[in-house]
């Protein structure tokens, strides 16, 4: 599994990823997607350069010594076609809490599923990245999830 990001900053694509998460899913008896929660360590962050990695812990970024997970739950799950859903959640980083919308599409072959969403969040409303006006404030998310 994996939980990537990327964001510009002086109009380059920087990009990265969280190194400690988990992530639940529930399904009902017709293999349906019912639920998603997401606990991620925020100090797992990593965009390979570790003096920046380092920035990203301070309070003005992800304050990680205050607030040290990221956490989504799922407040309902809409099935949008055979294998895609529409999953309201409550997301919350850096203790601010607000509601997003995610795509999600879920593929089940005979071991396990995979699980995929990609979305965009605004850094702003978390309050990440202070006021900068050099690094953009849509993240883009990638996550993809196998469950057995």
């Amino acid at each position: 599994s994996s939980i990537d990001f990327v964001i510009k900053n002086l109009g380059i694509n920087v990009d990265g990823h969280f190194n400690t998460f988990t992530i639940k899913t529930k399904f009902n008896s017709e293999a349906e997607l019912t639920a998603v929660s997401s606990k991620i360590e925020s100090r797992s962050i990593k965009t390979g350069i570790d003096s920046r990695d380092e920035h990203l812990l301070e309070e003005d970024y992800f304050d990680t010594e205050n607030h040290k997970y990221i956490q989504l739950k799922s407040t309902s799950v809409t099935k949008s076609t055979s294998n895609s859903y529409t999953v309201k959640a409550n997301l919350t980083i850096k203790g601010k809490t607000k509601a997003i919308e995610i795509k999600v599409t879920v593929d089940k072959n005979t071991d396990n599923y995979k699980i995929k969403s990609s979305f965009e969040i605004n850094r702003k409303d978390f309050d990440v990245g202070g006021g900068s006006f050099i690094m953009s404030k849509t993240v883009k998310i990638n996550v993809i999830h196998y469950e057995k």
